[in-house]
């Protein structure tokens, strides 16, 4: 069974990417799904997920603080996934610096749709090869 850690604190984007999980990708997954960044960083090593989707943009513990945790302390693979801007930022520009904090994967949110399951499977298949 592959773990995957699913972080937003959007509610309603939590269930979208769970519904998309479950009904696309045809494998034997638990999703553990969390609305606070704290707390899954504060649970990271005890779920020990196979891999992270997470949102940048988050109150408190943004994801870049949590992609910079896990980075720290496994190799675990992690999906960036961002629908906003700051300021004079680009999506484009927050997901990119998502890869200097260690995201190993990008999507934008609106592209979800399109190339979410694909991307997921690609990076499931990734770790069941190297395992």
């Amino acid at each position: 069974m592959i773990k995957i850690m699913l972080v937003d604190d959007s509610p309603a984007m939590l269930r979208l990417i769970e519904g998309l999980i479950k009904t696309e990708v045809e494998l034997d997954i638990e999703v553990l799904s969390f609305q606070d960044a704290s707390l899954a960083k504060a649970q990271f090593l005890s779920i020990s997920p196979d891999v992270v989707i997470t949102d940048i943009d988050m109150p408190n513990v943004t994801g870049y603080d949590l992609i910079e945790y896990i980075k720290s302390v496994a190799n675990t693979p992690i999906l960036a996934m961002s629908g906003s801007s700051f300021e004079n930022n680009s999506t484009d520009t927050i997901l990119h610096c998502s890869e200097l904090y260690g995201a190993d994967h990008q999507i934008l949110k609106s592209d979800l749709a399109e190339n979410f399951s694909s991307l997921v499977m690609e990076i499931i298949t990734a770790i069941t090869v190297k395992s």
